[in-house]
């Protein structure tokens, strides 16, 4: 479909190569990109960040979705205004329905629930090979989503935590292992976090929080089982950010 992608870029091109800088949660997206594959963004938001992604040089062309028509044409004239309608295709589609496999390398979903990443990756078996990496930023229940990833078999390669207008994200990146991928229900809600970290070390409080919360209601109903598990769950999160080994 890009027929054009290895050609100079041309004089409008460089002339506007400068003027798009993403925020903290998108340009965190963006370092997780390889250099040279083809990306696509998915619920893409005025297409952005594949304009970033081609103006930088990182990618040759990228597509750019969402099931809305509305937020496309918001993309379309975003490509337009950069000159880039020759290196980036932006459509309407439901999740990855309407991407073609052979012509994809990196797949970016960014702004939505991780339990709406988690289906509509899970509406495409295709991924299931390891020449696809996933960019993932959930805006909420990103353990939901590390927990899809690692019963499907997608390995966490990294994991990093950036805070944006005041609220802390996560930005996962993942892809499929041929090997079984081992985890516990901890990795579900530390992820590959890296507590060091002042911007991962405050979500993982916030994650304990939540356990703390979720032991409260064990215990309410009566669960002590659960209640335990939840309690000792949420300590081994807020020693991690301590610096502390849990015994």
């Amino acid at each position: 479909m890009f027929l054009f992608m290895n050609r100079e870029m041309t004089a409008l091109e460089q002339s506007v190569e400068r003027q798009l800088e993403l925020g903290e949660r998108l340009a965190t997206c963006a370092e997780f990109v390889r250099e040279g594959k083809i990306s696509a963004d998915i619920g893409t938001d005025h297409a952005y960040l594949p304009v970033y992604l081609v103006q930088k040089g990182i990618v040759p062309a990228a597509y750019a979705s969402d099931i809305n028509e509305e937020p496309v044409k918001s993309a379309r004239k975003s490509i337009a205004r950069y000159g880039l309608d020759e290196k980036i295709i932006a459509f309407t589609g439901d999740g990855l329905e309407k991407i073609p496999p052979d012509e994809v390398d990196d797949i970016i979903i960014a702004g939505m629930g991780g339990d709406n990443i988690a289906a509509i990756l899970g509406e495409a078996e295709w991924l299931k090979n390891p020449r696809y990496r996933l960019i993932l930023q959930p805006m909420s229940r990103a353990s939901r989503l590390r927990e899809f990833l690692f019963r499907e078999g997608f390995a966490i390669l990294s994991e990093k935590a950036i805070c944006e207008a005041d609220r802390i994200y996560t930005v996962i990146c993942a892809e499929y292992s041929e090997i079984s991928v081992e985890y516990a229900e901890y990795d579900i809600y530390a992820g590959r976090l890296d507590a060091a970290d002042p911007n991962a070390a405050a979500l993982l409080r916030k994650q304990a929080g939540i356990l703390r919360s979720m032991a409260e209601g064990c215990a309410a109903r009566g669960d002590t089982a659960g209640q335990e598990k939840y309690r000792r769950l949420a300590e081994r999160l807020i020693m991690q950010t301590k610096g502390e080994r849990y015994e």
